[in-house]
């Protein structure tokens, strides 16, 4: 028994022993770590769990704090118009800039719909707005963090507009013009450049 017999040579048997014992031994050595995992594992302690009050008192629960509505006091509305001066028929880079100029970080309705580039003649007669010819409402309620701005950009075609995009549209001729954003009742001051031949 101890002694190898068969036609192949004694180390191809020897070889096959040993591979069956280590294989026996790692099969039992297997089986024993699980048995104890599972005998330890039962014992570890419960999560701890909040001391409770006296009976009939509620337990204070820690929420987490939500940012406040924007107060329209704290809220700042800006434009920015990409160049000083633009060429007739090229396309005008304008952004309607927000920033929370409180010290707390706040919540605002940034939806599509009440927010608004409108471009006017010097003497406030309407050319063109971001709204006449858009009608698509957002879920826009960023917070906003003090002091940083957050940027709509906006690129305009250079045609003219009307209110519910009932009119023709033309390209708008060599001039001065202004830039005004708004946010609901929120304006920003007026910014000029200038669109030449």
């Amino acid at each position: 028994m101890i002694d190898p017999n068969g036609p192949l040579p004694p180390a191809v048997y020897w070889r096959r022993r040993i591979v069956a014992i280590t294989v026996s031994l790692l099969v039992v050595g297997l089986l024993g770590w699980g048995v104890i995992a599972l005998a330890t594992g039962s014992d570890e302690p419960a999560a701890q769990q909040p001391p409770a009050g006296p009976p009939g008192e509620p337990v204070a629960v820690a929420a987490a704090s939500t940012p406040q509505a924007c107060p329209d006091e704290a809220v700042r509305v800006t434009t920015e118009v990409a160049q000083p001066a633009f060429r007739v028929g090229e396309r005008i880079g304008l952004a309607l800039v927000v920033t929370n100029t409180g010290p707390q970080p706040c919540v605002r309705d940034l939806n599509r719909m009440l927010r608004e580039i409108e471009v006017t003649t010097p003497a406030g007669r309407h050319v063109w707005s971001s709204n006449d010819c858009y009608s698509e409402s957002t879920n826009e309620q960023p917070v906003l963090e003090p002091g940083k701005p957050v940027r709509n950009d906006v690129l305009w075609t250079g045609l003219t507009s009307a209110p519910g995009c009932a009119a023709p549209q033309n390209r708008v001729p060599a001039g001065d013009y202004r830039a005004v954003s708004r946010l609901t009742s929120i304006t920003g001051e007026p910014v000029p450049f200038r669109v030449v031949p």
